[in-house]
């Protein structure tokens, strides 16, 4: 479904872009480089045993390991598809939800 994110994203990239997922890095790599994005973290899975190397990249695993990869990081804007994301949205500027193709300002109730 890379066509989906393309077409919203590529009008917003920006050089210092990192996408932050509990999808398997194996599984993300290919579509970081069809996007242009070189930061990436994601879950650290086997590919062959699918075991995972440590915690899974979700709720306030996204901050703690954007934090360990970005001490001093700042975060203008943030866009997810799910409200389970809220640790990071937290930290962001100007948060973002998407729902279908189209980004609306994240509503305070849910951060």
């Amino acid at each position: 479904h890379i066509e989906r994110v393309e077409s919203l994203y590529l009008s917003l990239k920006r050089e210092d872009d990192v996408i932050i997922s509990a999808s398997p890095e194996f599984l993300l790599r290919e579509a970081c480089s069809r996007l242009g994005v070189e930061n990436l973290i994601a879950s650290r899975v086997d590919k062959k045993s699918g075991r995972y190397d440590g915690e899974n990249c979700y709720g306030e695993e996204k901050p703690k390991r954007f934090r360990q990869m970005f001490p001093e990081g700042r975060i203008e804007c943030f866009y997810s598809d799910s409200y389970s994301d809220a640790p990071m949205a937290r930290l962001a500027e100007k948060p973002y939800i998407i729902k279908g193709r189209k980004a609306s300002p994240w509503e305070k109730e849910r951060l």
